[in-house]
């Protein structure tokens, strides 16, 4: 199943939408849409009669947002329905709830909403920093195991950070081992700009607005 993300410019470069089997990393500082385009993703899926998880790792997940989109895009509010949010509040839960994932037989997209946060959290002191890449990495493992077994999309999303004026995605390193593509989100002035790229792919931009009905161009 082939996902669109109505933003045509990006949907052209992922040549007409995000495919099964894959994980897209959605990434960049607050307040640059991320999360708005994962649900604006999940729309799309939500329209063909599938069932969508939503996994909040921040307690940050705002069904007003998604409602103001569905209402703006006149579509109907039944659609949500199918949306399932799982909130998870440690590590532990986090990963157990793919166990769960795979004894359910009808979720055909994936989000995890800030993906690397808990793990950032809880393993913060510097003498832990071998066990958090460890056990990240053996998270995102698992996440594309159960896109490829599963056959279904995966979207996560994640923070980029700063340290001494230089940028970088949490836990750059272990995500980008186990992410098929990556879309940055950043803001330019008064305008927002996105950057795909893949591990064999030159980077390619392409700009947003964020609405009342989501991301537009």
């Amino acid at each position: 199943m082939m996902i669109i993300t109505k933003l045509k410019k990006l949907d052209e470069i992922l040549d007409s939408g995000i495919c099964a089997g894959t994980i897209t990393d959605i990434f960049g500082f607050r307040g640059t849409g991320k999360t708005q385009m994962a649900l604006q993703i999940s729309l799309n899926v939500l329209k063909k009669g599938k069932n969508i998880l939503f996994v909040d790792t921040t307690g940050e997940f705002r069904p007003e947002r998604l409602l103001e989109i569905v209402t703006n895009r006149n579509l109907d509010e039944s659609l949500l329905t199918r949306l399932q949010v799982a909130r998870v509040t440690n590590t532990k839960e986090q990963c157990e709830l793919i166990e769960k994932i795979k004894k359910i037989d009808d979720v055909s997209l994936l989000i995890v909403d800030n993906v690397a946060d808990l793990f950032s959290f809880e393993y913060s002191k510097r003498d832990q920093f071998n066990l958090q890449q460890q056990n990240f990495m053996n998270y995102m493992h698992d996440l594309a195991a159960l896109a490829i077994n599963r056959k279904i999309p995966i979207v996560v999303t994640n923070q980029l950070m700063t340290a001494n004026d230089i940028e970088y995605e949490k836990m750059n390193y272990s995500i980008s081992n186990y992410t098929h593509q990556k879309i940055k989100l950043e803001r330019k002035k008064d305008n927002y700009q996105g950057t795909f790229s893949t591990p064999h792919s030159q980077k390619i931009n392409f700009f947003y607005k964020i609405a009342k009905i989501g991301l537009i161009e």
